[in-house]
């Protein structure tokens, strides 16, 4: 096994459709593997105040363009520890911050709206470092900066569907945007 360890920065501007090429356009340049080696990629994405966000290839379920969300120094709880987080680790998060101070919590719902809608801007990573909610497993930054990772997969995933809506209609399920 060979492993690629890359940075991924996305250009600022883009729209979902923008993003997802770009994205898509970064693994197709990927070598491939063969009988004999197989090909991983690790994509450093995001720089968090204390951790990394990497997106990982190939995925487990070999779905193609596929990739699992990852932090460097976090395990998150569950049958078996794992440090990718599931929609429902994210969930469990955000509700935890909710119920720690809901005028906190409002500022970092809107910054997942943002998000979701394509409209980062240059300073994200500051502006939700001064986020107070010190409880649970992640930090604002690294929640709002993996739900924009998970709501890519999304796209590359279901593009042809509902995409990033499935995630984002189960944050409005429980009422957390």
């Amino acid at each position: 096994m060979t492993l690629h360890i890359r940075r991924l920065v996305l250009p600022i501007g883009l729209d979902r459709a923008g993003i997802r090429r770009f994205v898509v356009e970064t693994f197709l340049d990927e070598i491939p593997g063969n009988d004999l080696e197989k090909e991983v990629y690790q994509y450093i994405v995001e720089e968090c105040e204390s951790n990394e966000i990497r997106i990982l290839r190939q995925a487990w379920l070999n779905k193609g363009m596929d990739f699992k969300v990852n932090f460097e120094h976090i395990y998150f709880p569950g049958k078996r520890r794992t440090r990718n987080p599931s929609h429902q680790h994210i969930v469990d998060e955000l509700i935890i911050k909710k119920n720690y101070d809901e005028r906190a919590y409002k500022v970092l719902a809107e910054k997942i709206k943002k998000v979701y809608a394509c409209e980062e801007y240059e300073g994200i990573n500051e502006s939700l470092r001064k986020i107070e909610l010190p409880i649970g497993l992640l930090t604002p930054e690294e929640i709002c900066l993996a739900l924009k990772w998970l709501f890519i997969e999304q796209d590359i995933t279901y593009w042809g569907g509902s995409g990033r809506s499935m995630l984002y209609n189960y944050l409005k399920e429980n009422d957390l945007v």
